[in-house]
């Protein structure tokens, strides 16, 4: 029963959950509906975690992924930040892993959604985490900065830490950044929510209104720091004079797209000296995926209904395309383009209650990490190609972990 028990609540359970009147002004990222995950897959998404650390700690893996970096950048200890995350679509036969993301945006709102949840039946009651446990996890999610801070060689804590996205303010997530705003000045650490043409670089040190910028949390899209006007933040971060979480390494290292390219290749893993158990738990867990290319073009045209294209550097959905509804217009773009293929792996289904009436959302799952811990699982329910917030009834939704026994 146990192996089977969260697809028959995510398919037959539409019960809403949300007491929205503890979230009127966020409302709208929410789903009522809470979904579900086995223990055994929870646990499969550790196993997951740790392959795949264990596969970028070798050296091999290393130069291949960080080539562009000298030897002793490419040695560091990168933790991939704050909030990276796995994505993973949920399967009969496990959970499968879509994407790796820096900067991954919701913990917090997440978070608050958690706080905000009725308890309506037996099984949402034992799985619903308390009080006193939501009120830890949001001290962790203070102290993985303080974590980041210590692991660059600084002592104490940082005094002014900038929460940085290019126009912020007219971002989606913006509310998440006033919560982490005011969770560090709840703590005493001054904070600001920036734009990058609010800072100054004076020397090699990046400053606010004549203070001095210790840590960014960075939110910006631009994972290389490359755009003017950021540039000046690239500067700061590569003398050491402001620590960044996530940085330019965590970015390449973890989430670039063709990264699972290099995960996904078995064989080339086991001769880089990765272990046989980790290396069957990511053939079993990545789906396979290749860089597209005018060599490759022509078996990947015709196996296209069963692939998904998404850009080398992409995020937040952009420019991806399901083989299945390509032109060949549009397929020799993505040739000619930076492109990776990625084996069509479907979500599973949601089923909600909107407005009485029951719904079919697909549902995917994210996982929020910091270094080798997952922090917090949530899960996204939507309809279209990709994931969005823009789907009636759906949006962040609890995910809750079944116990074996109930």
């Amino acid at each position: 029963m146990e192996t089977n028990l969260a697809e028959i609540l995510n398919e037959k359970c539409s019960c809403s959950t949300l007491n929205k009147e503890r979230l009127s002004e966020e409302a709208h990222f929410y789903s009522e509906t809470p979904s579900f995950i086995n223990i055994s897959d929870k646990n499969r998404i550790e196993q997951i975690l740790t392959s795949i650390r264990d596969a970028l700690r070798l050296p091999e893996v290393r130069d291949r992924i960080l080539s562009d970096y000298d030897p002793r950048e490419r040695a560091g200890n990168t933790t991939g930040g704050v909030f990276l995350s796995l994505d993973f679509h949920y399967t009969k036969e496990g959970p499968k892993l879509i994407e790796i993301n820096t900067n991954a945006g919701g913990a917090y709102l997440q978070l608050k959604l958690l706080e905000a949840q009725i308890r309506c039946c037996k099984v949402v009651d034992i799985a619903m985490p308390n009080v006193e446990v939501l009120r830890t996890l949001e001290e962790r999610f203070y102290s993985i900065f303080l974590d980041e801070w210590s692991s660059n060689g600084r002592i104490g804590r940082p005094d002014f830490i900038a929460i940085v996205d290019e126009s912020p303010s007219n971002q989606f997530l913006y509310p998440e950044f006033l919560l982490f705003r005011d969770l560090f000045r709840s703590k005493g650490i001054h904070s600001e929510i920036l734009d990058p043409d609010q800072i100054e670089l004076i020397g090699e040190e990046l400053y606010f209104e004549g203070k001095r910028i210790d840590l960014i949390y960075n939110r910006l899209t631009d994972f290389h720091l490359s755009e003017d006007p950021n540039l000046k933040i690239f500067q700061a971060w590569k003398s050491g004079k402001v620590i960044v979480t996530p940085n330019p390494i965590d970015y390449d290292l973890y989430a670039r797209k063709t990264n699972l390219n290099v995960l996904s290749d078995n064989d080339f893993l086991i001769n880089a000296g990765l272990n046989k158990q980790d290396s069957e738990i990511l053939r079993s867990a990545i789906p396979v995926t290749k860089i597209v290319s005018s060599a490759n073009a022509s078996d990947l045209w015709e196996s296209r209904k069963s692939i998904f294209f998404k850009p080398k550097e992409g995020f937040g959905s952009k420019a991806v395309y399901y083989g299945g509804k390509l032109t060949k217009n549009k397929f020799s773009e993505i040739v000619n383009g930076e492109y990776i293929s990625q084996e069509y792996i479907p979500p599973s289904i949601r089923v909600t209650s909107i407005s009485g009436e029951e719904r079919e959302l697909k549902m995917d799952i994210r996982t929020y990490i910091y270094n080798d811990e997952i922090l917090l699982l949530a899960s996204r329910l939507y309809q279209g190609q990709t994931t969005n917030f823009r789907t009636p009834g759906g949006g962040f939704s609890p995910l809750y972990t079944l116990p074996e026994i109930l």
